[in-house]
């Protein structure tokens, strides 16, 4: 399971740093709203009402599930809700990251990119570790 999250999470990675090389290397269209100010304002409003509800619900609600319904199960459906509610976490994040990443190429406005790093940042929560799993789950070292 640990590999299985460790791969999603360089994916998570990998995603806003191709995001970042094809906007910079301008495969993206740069700057194709940027005269139009009711489309930024429109892209900004949506960016910072994702990062405002996505970033806190995928942090709080996998605490949550966490403790109300995976520490009640048995370890092998535990491990299986983990690495699904894992996953769902980093997907939430990836949507904030990756809307914000593209519309700063498109509307050229650094509040996308704040936005962007604030989901980036929360990711830093999510890094799948052994060490971390067994803690979650109370898992002892013994049980592989």
């Amino acid at each position: 399971m640990d590999k299985v999250l460790n791969r999603y999470y360089i994916a998570f990675w990998l995603v806003p740093i191709l995001i970042g090389v094809a906007g910079e290397y301008n495969w993206l269209p740069t700057g194709l709203h940027a005269d139009n100010v009711r489309i930024i304002y429109c892209y900004q409003v949506v960016g910072i009402l994702l990062a405002a509800s996505l970033v806190p619900v995928s942090l709080k609600l996998f605490n949550w599930m966490l403790v109300k319904k995976i520490s009640r199960m048995s370890a092998f459906d535990a491990l299986k809700r983990y690495g699904t509610f894992s996953i769902l976490r980093l997907g939430l994040l990836a949507i904030v990251v990756v809307f914000n990443l593209l519309s700063y190429y498109l509307i050229l406005s650094t509040t996308c990119i704040l936005c962007a790093c604030i989901a980036l940042l929360a990711s830093l929560f999510c890094i799948p570790s052994d060490r971390r799993l067994r803690e979650e789950l109370h898992i002892s070292n013994d049980v592989k």
